[in-house]
């Protein structure tokens, strides 16, 4: 029952009716999954996409974080942002990625190129009388037996180790003897020795070799 005033109206405070507005109140933005997964999936495929070879895991994690970054954005009446930070995280840990193997690639073809790219090796021998030679070859260590100036040409690779030992007969107490190697024209080693006995030892590799003098 209602109670009116001396003036025949309602009381300020009487109850009255609410009627919902036809167009709708705005929906409030609900939480995003999605947005949320792929914006964590693309933190770690940036983090990992900085480590050369572990890189290869942003190529995975990175595609995964786009995926859900773009379901995450679609979705009506959910929050985007991570969604949409998690599509450019991982499009970035897939370019970053990209680029490491790039470079890592090249380096490792570089390397590959300069230990086995083929040069020229000489082993070059001066005695003054019988000496043993023993040296370096492809298949093995060779030994000859000289009684003059000795030379011996093959083809190494960069990485190959070199070595020549010449030694003077026992029996001359004026033995001289003299061993060289030449990379490339390039002498990387050189040593003599003299008296009863005498040997001279070279040895060395193509590494480096350009850097010497």
């Amino acid at each position: 029952m209602s109670t009116f005033n001396s003036h025949g109206t309602a009381p300020a405070d009487a109850p009255t009716s609410t009627v919902p507005s036809m167009g709708g109140a705005p929906v409030a933005p609900r939480g995003n999954g999605w947005g949320t997964t792929a914006l964590v999936l693309g933190i770690v495929a940036v983090v990992f996409s900085f480590i050369p070879v572990m890189g290869v895991v942003a190529f995975v994690l990175g595609p995964l974080a786009v995926l859900f970054g773009i379901i995450g954005a679609t979705r009506k009446f959910a929050k985007k942002g991570a969604a949409i930070a998690g599509i450019v995280l991982g499009i970035l840990s897939i370019v970053i990625a990209a680029i490491w193997m790039a470079v890592v690639s090249a380096a490792v073809s570089s390397a590959d190129q300069a230990l086995n790219s083929e040069h020229k090796v000489q082993y070059v021998v001066t005695t003054n009388g019988k000496a043993s030679v023993s040296y370096w070859t492809s298949g093995g260590t060779s030994n000859v037996d000289v009684s003059t100036g000795w030379k011996k040409e093959q083809t190494v690779k960069n990485s190959d180790l070199l070595s020549l030992v010449v030694s003077g007969d026992f029996s001359n107490a004026a033995a001289k003897v003299g061993c060289e190697i030449l990379f490339d024209g390039k002498s990387i080693s050189k040593n003599s020795g003299t008296g009863q006995g005498a040997m001279a030892s070279c040895s060395g590799s193509g590494l480096g070799a350009d850097k010497q003098k």
